[in-house]
This record gives structure tokens, C-alpha cells and sequence, in this order.
């Protein structure tokens, strides 16, 4: 096994004594190296003046505190020419100059600090048995190096915010060392030009679809390809077909109504495959009406002492619950009706399709339905399937393709029916929908458009742009077109983008990372400080 000293001492000290106090352990060291280098001349000498004692604070050790007294010596110098006719032996590894505490020390404060902030940087070095303070903690870490002046040859850029819709700043970051290697305290194009004219080996510039950058590469860095983030590219294509599915979905649902339910079906309640559920059993549902019950006499009781003018607060402690939910059942100005909750997939999901067919065909045993769907795999009981089965003979269950489908989907949510992949829908999704594109013809041509698109961007085949911009132009589809012209503008950047596997995603992470240690300092870091914590953050 490999013997290592206790305290870690350079070469040429030595310990002399060491003392147990009440604070923690006082270590005598004596630098014991018979010559030491002048700090102006570097001329070695072994005449001692004279000695003297420095007090350091050290790392703890085995949670006490350490303080050295350190024993240091001073020397002629005996170089005729040298100015310096006294110097004091120095210790660079170990402790600088005129310093009250060593480097490890210090490198200690630094890394909690890094890790935390000043306060609690403070507070968890304290538990750690450093004593520091706040102030400390913070010009140890603005007292790192400047590590921004590497060479750069793919550099990833994206703003980002100091003070969310007033202040903005610029991360830039190597995409090949995946390390942040500056940040800019503002988003101006003529701020990030001149950082990127100092950068001569920038290749390839990796940005989102804003303008103040791609005119910050064209200034600074000429001769560096721009790529244009693919994620931002497809961000910019969804809120186009966003606004599309808007218009042709308001437009579908005023031009055809509803079809009017025959009078069979007038007198026969109506459900959506959605929810479809099996009855609540007797028990079960004569407990929830006396919830109810009990919730409605609750709310009687608070809307009465409310009337007799008691706060919310008082009306809480009265009844039994929280302030909040006596404010809502105020606000609310009705009875609070408990919602149904949302019903959880189980095993019977994917066969509900297939069972609601059979039984649309006539199929009323639920013994031979049960048999044909344990054949596709169905792993759940009989007595699940009789429990669904049980609804159909009261109310109608449908599943097919009318605009009652639509009436459910707002153009935030019905997006995501054009953006996913069609082979991860599940059927009712994929009813949906088919849905829409047999409802609009706009809509059936921007899904192909989208879909298409998106195979462009998973297989990255730029050289399809052009050919995918022609047929937007031919679509009379506005939205897109309106999408189009945009790329056109940027189409070098958009094209390398879909081409190349370069994007910022890596950019973006550092983001994230850059608002954490924000949030750790409260927002209420300078820019300098939080400059140096990022650039130098693990």
C-alpha cells in the first residue's frame, strides 16, 4: 500500500507539533529546505536572516478545523545586482503570499461556492468546518481565470434571459468540447460580430432562426457555414399549420353541422368511445352519493356563515378544510360537484375498438367476445368484458368518423395528431385523425406537406428542399407559403441544417444549466458573477 502524509505537506516541510483544542487541531509546521529562490532574480541562496511565524487557515481535517502555525524563514540575497536585499522564502504549492489561508483552502471555498451560492455557500462551508463568509465566497470565484480565450471551430450560439422580456444575453458554446466558452451581456449583432471576429478558425456557426445572429456570422465570421437549428426549423412549421388547422377547423365546423340523431337514437343516450366506462357498482355509487351529500351540506353550512360575514379563514377552521378550497366553492358561486376522474388504460383499451364493432354487428354474447379477444391477446377476466358490455344495452357508443370527433380538439392539441409519427397513434387517434383530412382537403395536403417534411428532417435530406418548396408554392395553403418565404430568406442556413448533423440542442441544455445557476443565486447575480460561474461550472 502506498503511504501518503496525513496533511499533504509539499516537499521540505515538516510537522513539529500538533495540538487538540476546543476549535479543532493547531499544527506547527516548519519549512525545513536548506536554500529558497529569490522572487525577482530566481537566484538561489542559503543565507538565512532571520525566521518568523505566519497563522493559516487549512482544510478541515476529520471535521475539526486546522490551523497552521507555519515557521518561514528570510534570506539574503547574494546577487550583487539584484535590488531585493531581503527576501522571504516562498511556498507556491502550498500557500501565496501574504495569503491567511492555503491553497487547497481556497480551492475548497471556490468549488462550494461553484456548487451553491454565497449564503448557502457560506452556510454548507460552515457545516463542513470552513469558516468563510459571504463575501469571500464571491471573490474567490471572480478571482478565477479567464478560460474564454480558446480557439473555437464549431460554436453553437443562443440568447438567453437576464431579466425575463427586458434583458437578454448570448451563450456561446463549443460544440466540440461541449464546454460554455463565453458569455455576452447582451443579444446584439454587432456584440456577438466582434466576438466572433476574434475567433479566425470558426467553421461552422450552429444558431436558432433569429436574425441578430445570422447577421452577427455574416459581420464576424464570413467564411464560417451557418446551420439553422432543426428543432426551431419544425417549431416554425408547426405554429404554420397551427394557425391553418384554426382556420380550416372553425370553417368545418360552420359549414356542416352536426348530423341530427334519428329517433331511436333521440331516445338513447349518447357516449364516446372515450368514455366508455363500466356502471359503477351499487355499493360504490351509493357511497359517493353520500359524499356527496356530505360535500353539499358543507357548502350550505360555509355559504350561510359566509353570509354572516366570517372570513374564509374562520370558515376553514370551522368545517374541517383548507382557506383555498373555501375561496373556490365562494368564488365558484355553486355547488362544488366532484369531477370524474380520468379513467386509467388498462388491458381492455386496445381491444375497446374491436369489441364495440362486434357488438355494432350484433355480437350479444359477451362469452364468445371475451374468447375472440383472448385470442388477440387479451390478458384481463370475463368478468371485465360483461362489466363493459353492461353500458351498451342503455346508451350508444360510437366510434365513427363524424364531426362530433372534431368538436373535442382545439388547434393546440389537435397538432399533435399532424406531428407524430402515424405508426405511434393509437386507433382512436388515428380516427381522429382521418377525421380531419376527410374533412378538409387544406388540411389533407398540409399533413402530407408536414409528415413529408418531418421525414426530411429525421433522415436529414436537405437536398429535398427545394423540390418540397416548390410544392408549397403550388398548395395555396397561405399559412405555409407564409412558412416558405421565410426559409427562402435563410435557405443556406436551412439547408446545411437538414443536412448536416450539427444543431443546437447542446446549446440549449446549457441553457437550462445557465438557469439553474440563476435560480441557486435568486436572480440577483450580476452579469460578471454569473459569467464566471458558468464559464467554470462542472
Amino acid at each position: 500500500m502506498e503511504e501518503a502524509s496525513l496533511l499533504s505537506l509539499p516537499e521540505g516541510m515538516r510537522v513539529e507539533q500538533i495540538q487538540i483544542t476546543e476549535h479543532g487541531l493547531v499544527i506547527a509546521v516548519e519549512a525545513s529546505h536548506p536554500t529558497s529562490c529569490c522572487p525577482l532574480c530566481t537566484q538561489s541562496s542559503d543565507s538565512i536572516k532571520t525566521h518568523y511565524r505566519r497563522t493559516l487557515r487549512d482544510a478541515p481535517c476529520v471535521g475539526r478545523q486546522v490551523q497552521l502555525i507555519l515557521t518561514v524563514r528570510k534570506f539574503y540575497c547574494r546577487n550583487p545586482y539584484c535590488s531585493q536585499k531581503v527576501f522571504t522564502e516562498r511556498l507556491p504549492s502550498f500557500v501565496e503570499p501574504w495569503a491567511r489561508m492555503t491553497i487547497r483552502c481556497c480551492q475548497h471555498i471556490t468549488s462550494i461556492g461553484l456548487a451553491t451560492c454565497g449564503k448557502g455557500g457560506a452556510r454548507l462551508a460552515a457545516r463542513l468546518g470552513i469558516p468563510t463568509t459571504r463575501p469571500t465566497i464571491l471573490r474567490r470565484i471572480m478571482a478565477l481565470p479567464d478560460i474564454s480565450g480558446s480557439s473555437v471551430v464549431y460554436l453553437g450560439i443562443d440568447d438567453f434571459s437576464l431579466r425575463r422580456g427586458y434583458r437578454f444575453g448570448t451563450i456561446l458554446v463549443n460544440l466540440e468540447s461541449h464546454r460554455v466558452v463565453d458569455l455576452l451581456p447582451d443579444r446584439r449583432a454587432e456584440t456577438a460580430a466582434r466576438w466572433m471576429y476574434q475567433q479566425p478558425d470558426l467553421a461552422v456557426i450552429s444558431r436558432d432562426r433569429g436574425g441578430e445572429y445570422a447577421s452577427a456570422a455574416r459581420e464576424g465570421a464570413p467564411q464560417a457555414i451557418q446551420c439553422a437549428d432543426r428543432f426551431h426549423v419544425v417549431k416554425n412549421l408547426t405554429e404554420a399549420v397551427q394557425v391553418l388547422l384554426a382556420r380550416c377547423q372553425a370553417e368545418i365546423l360552420t359549414e356542416k353541422k352536426p348530423d341530427e340523431p334519428s329517433q331511436d337514437e333521440q331516445n338513447k343516450p349518447f357516449i364516446s368511445i372515450e368514455e366508455w366506462r363500466p356502471k359503477i357498482p351499487a355499493h360504490i355509487e351509493r357511497v359517493q352519493r353520500a359524499r356527496r351529500s356530505e360535500r353539499s351540506a358543507r357548502y350550505e353550512q360555509a355559504v350561510e356563515l359566509n353570509r354572516l360575514g366570517k372570513p374564509p379563514q374562520e370558515i376553514a377552521r370551522i368545517l374541517g378544510v383548507t382557506g383555498r378550497t373555501i375561496q373556490r366553492w365562494l368564488k365558484a358561486d355553486t355547488f362544488p360537484d366532484a369531477k370524474r376522474r380520468r379513467r386509467r388504460p388498462g388491458s381492455f383499451e386496445i381491444y375497446a375498438s374491436y369489441v364495440l364493432s362486434r357488438w355494432q354487428a350484433g355480437e350479444r354474447n359477451g362469452l364468445a367476445i371475451y374468447r375472440e379477444i383472448k385470442e388477440q391477446g387479451y390478458d384481463g377476466s370475463e368478468r371485465t368484458v360483461y362489466r363493459y358490455l353492461e353500458p351498451l344495452k342503455q346508451a350508444e357508443v360510437r366510434a365513427s368518423i363524424d364531426v362530433h370527433r372534431l368538436q373535442k380538439w382545439t388547434a393546440n392539441t389537435a397538432i399533435w395528431l399532424f406531428v407524430r409519427d402515424p405508426e405511434k397513434l393509437d386507433e382512436i387517434e388515428r380516427e381522429d385523425l382521418a377525421a380531419f383530412c376527410e374533412a378538409s382537403a387544406p388540411l389533407k395536403k398540409a399533413y402530407d406537406l408536414l409528415q413529408d417534411f418531418l421525414s426530411m428532417v429525421h433522415k436529414r435530406e436537405g437536398q429535398r428542399l427545394d423540390a418540397w418548396l416548390v410544392r408549397v408554392a403550388e398548395s395555396e395553403l397561405p399559412e405555409l407559403q407564409s412558412f416558405a418565404a421565410g426559409v427562402e430568406k435563410d435557405k443556406d442556413a436551412v439547408q446545411a441544417g437538414l443536412t448536416w448533423a450539427i444543431n443546437n440542442g447542446m446549446v440549449e441544455g446549457h441553457v437550462t444549466k445557465l438557469k439553474l445557476i440563476k435560480r441557486t443565486m435568486y436572480g440577483r447575480a450580476g452579469f460578471a458573477l454569473l459569467r464566471q460561474r458558468v464559464l467554470h461550472a462542472v
